[in-house]
């Protein structure tokens, strides 16, 4: 095993058991269909160091002291160019190493290659790709919704139709 193959795997690893992968769900009045979908992916660690192969490794992200908790280091990944070019290449070349945490990457994989492709700003696939976020946040036992799957998908529509001028716009 050579000594790429070795740092790939420990990185992998360290995704594996540490890494999370997010999609927020926002609310932006200036948009058509008045929500916002932001992917992230982060590591939080005690060392930085570990952080810093991580971000070489993967030739993405910065790293940061974490909001509230100092003692902390956070690698964060949310610019969607590194999260499509870079990010997700890596780990769809060494996907096989994954295991906890292999449907949560495929399901945020399949929203950031969305967004990138432009696929939110038609309101079925934005609905799509809503229903995808809660399904990834339904996979993690730390993630909490502010808002209601419902209250979500009934913004969008209002939105529909008011732009469309139909029955039950708000």
């Amino acid at each position: 095993m050579s000594g790429n193959e070795l740092i790939n795997g420990y990185v992998i690893g360290l995704i594996d058991a540490e890494a999370s992968f997010s999609v927020s769900v926002k609310l932006q009045k200036d948009l058509v269909y008045g929500i916002r979908l932001d992917p992230a992916f982060s590591i939080t660690q005690l060392e930085e160091q570990t952080l810093k192969i991580v971000k070489n490794v993967i030739g993405a992200g910065r790293i940061i002291k974490k909001p509230g908790q100092e003692h902390l280091y956070v690698l964060i990944i949310d610019n969607m160019k590194e999260l499509n070019e870079q990010l997700i290449p890596f780990i769809n070349k060494h996907v096989g190493l994954l295991h906890s945490k292999r449907r949560q990457y495929e399901i945020f994989r399949e929203i950031v290659s969305a967004l990138y492709r432009g696929e939110h700003k038609d309101p079925l696939k934005l609905r799509e790709l809503i229903l995808k976020v809660y399904e990834l946040s339904n996979l993690s036992r730390k993630s909490r919704r502010k808002r209601a799957l419902r209250e979500v998908l009934e913004i969008i529509e209002s939105r529909i139709a008011k732009r469309w001028g139909l029955p039950g716009e708000r």
